[in-house]
């Protein structure tokens, strides 16, 4: 059965505790097929994915998180997933792309620290993330997003020193205790009112 699109923004939520039910490995290639293909500035393309399956690295991934979650009483959930995608971003591929000569048109009299006074390399990132959580809900699996230690990613991973893990994506399936692990913090929020958010013309 096909999701419509407003179906699949509505469901996506982040889950906090996953079964050991592997993942179909054709789904997972679907979905990062899906988040290649989100916005680029310039078509740099410089987002890149880093797929984890080994137990034993996922475990070594999610232990710097051991302890805040020691803390809050929850479990460490980022090595519960079956999945693990490091999404990451590469600010020099954006900069190269942006000196070749079509671009040098654009940016005629504009210097590195005016051109990427916002670094839009961290918006596709983004956009990539919430491609990989949309279309993990459309091919009826739960996700989450979470961060990660940059370093113990490049050295574990080997991880250009170019490109900077912005996050993991956790894919698999939720646990049947799911609903117990809302927020880490312990505290139900609403989502605000459309009226709150949005401003018609001026703020």
């Amino acid at each position: 059965m096909v999701m419509e699109f407003r179906e699949v923004v509505r469901k996506r939520r982040m889950i906090r505790s996953f079964s050991d039910e592997p993942v179909d490995s054709a789904a997972v290639r679907r979905i990062l097929d899906l988040a290649r293909r989100g916005p680029s500035g310039g078509f740099s393309q410089g987002v890149e994915f880093v797929v984890v399956l080994d137990p034993e690295t996922r475990h070594r991934i999610a232990a710097p998180a051991d302890e805040v979650f020691e803390i809050s009483g929850h479990h460490n959930f980022i090595a519960q997933a079956p999945v693990q995608i490091v999404i990451c971003v590469s600010p020099e591929i954006y900069k190269a792309r942006y000196r070749e000569p079509d671009k040098m048109k654009v940016r005629e009299g504009l210097d590195d620290d005016t051109l990427w006074v916002v670094p839009y390399w961290y918006t596709d990132a983004g956009a990539a993330m919430n491609l990989v959580m949309l279309a993990a809900v459309d091919e009826g699996l739960s996700a989450a997003f979470v961060g990660g230690d940059a370093d113990l990613l490049h050295d574990l991973l080997g991880i250009p020193e170019d490109f900077i893990p912005i996050g993991i994506a956790l894919l698999g399936h939720a646990a049947p205790d799911a609903d117990r692990f809302g927020d880490v913090s312990g505290e139900p929020r609403k989502r605000r009112p459309y009226d709150d958010v949005v401003h018609q013309e001026r703020w």
